[in-house]
């Protein structure tokens, strides 16, 4: 059988290209072609490793300056074109959105099956996208919700809508020491990741715990407004902004509490990761996503969203205790069983065959 991803840039660097890269590298080795479609332009490197089996090929959007309504409408055509090529059994899945929302779109074809797979909760599309979602996702053989919460009001525009959870992207021998004095934030730095409130809650850590530091990992839009802030807070000295890199375990390892202040997510990559190297973590608990991954004081604390004061207690808490965060970070590689990527492979072969019949 043949697999492909569909999706909006594969060297984007985020948590969907980072699931598709997951899921395409676990398929190829189940025996499946797998093939990568990328609407972007080729580029020559990759954060994310992907498996020399599983070909890639591009449709060649120029995205340095935006994506406009012509080359979205441009993009369901060559879309198209593209699949006018295969003759064989194939099984496509838009990674997001907008993905999605051109194989909804699209001619129908016998050969071809299409899923459209969520990497964002369902509240997050807006205006035109959540217009076009209700009028065209019943035209996919199957939908893909990331959590339970979303799942029913996915079935509202399909009834062949599942829950398949991401898998971790890996599971290190030995779990973070929790020695060092470093909270580790990781994610495109944009209004939804919610840096603004992140140095509110380290600026008001600092009073009590003034030997701890702060380490970002991430780029995008915000970053020269996140440098600024840094700069006039006077956390200079304890806030480092790393750029994305394909070491990103040694940086899990490396820290000792993962902190997430996101003001909505899906089902986030970044605590599946923290939790599989053993970190604490401290998140708000956002529409869907955290209470899916953390178990509220046990492996973690979920916080009510936007309340700063909360968040600093408890990542107080655990600055204060390094049994805390050992045992929290223990229970957390406990609990991640059933996001392990052979688990979560046996639920995609049971759609494909399920959707293939």
């Amino acid at each position: 059988m043949h697999l492909v991803f569909l999706v909006y840039d594969i060297h984007f660097g985020g948590g969907a290209e980072r699931v598709t890269v997951n899921m395409a590298n676990q398929l190829v080795e189940n025996d499946h072609q797998v093939s990568i479609l990328s609407l972007s332009c080729f580029k020559p490197s990759n954060i994310f490793s992907i498996d020399n089996r599983v070909a890639v090929k591009y449709l060649d959007f120029d995205f340095e300056n935006g994506f406009n309504l012509t080359q979205k409408i441009t993009a369901l055509f060559k879309v198209n074109s593209h699949f006018k090529q295969y003759t064989d059994q194939t099984i496509v899945l838009g990674m997001g959105t907008f993905p999605s929302l051109i194989l909804a779109m699209i001619p129908q074809k016998k050969n071809l099956k299409t899923i459209g797979c969520q990497h964002n909760s369902y509240s997050f599309a807006k205006h035109i996208w959540s217009f076009l979602r209700k009028l065209s996702y019943h035209r996919l053989n199957a939908v893909i919700s990331l959590t339970e919460q979303d799942l029913p009001k996915l079935k509202n525009l399909n009834t062949n809508s599942f829950v398949i959870p991401n898998s971790v992207s890996f599971f290190p021998e030995q779990p973070a020491k929790l020695e060092n004095k470093i909270i580790l934030a990781i994610g495109r730095m944009d209004y939804n990741k919610g840096y603004d409130i992140l140095l509110d809650v380290f600026s008001k850590l600092t009073i009590k715990h003034p030997d701890w530091s702060l380490r970002i990992i991430g780029n995008g839009p915000l970053k020269e407004k996140i440098l600024s802030r840094i700069e006039t807070s006077g956390l200079k000295d304890r806030v480092e902004i790393l750029s994305p890199t394909d070491r990103i375990i040694g940086q899990y390892l490396d820290a000792s509490i993962y902190l997430m202040t996101s003001r909505a997510e899906a089902l986030p990559m970044v605590l599946l990761e923290a939790k599989a190297c053993g970190l604490p973590i401290v998140s708000f608990n956002c529409e869907t996503g955290p209470s899916d991954i953390i178990n509220d004081n046990a492996d973690g604390y979920l916080i009510d969203c936007f309340d700063v004061n909360r968040m600093v207690e408890k990542v107080s808490a655990l600055c204060s205790d390094t049994e805390l965060r050992r045992k929290f970070g223990t229970r957390g590689r406990e609990n991640i069983e059933k996001f392990l990527p052979e688990i979560i492979a046996q639920k995609w072969e049971r759609l494909f065959q399920q959707i293939s019949q």
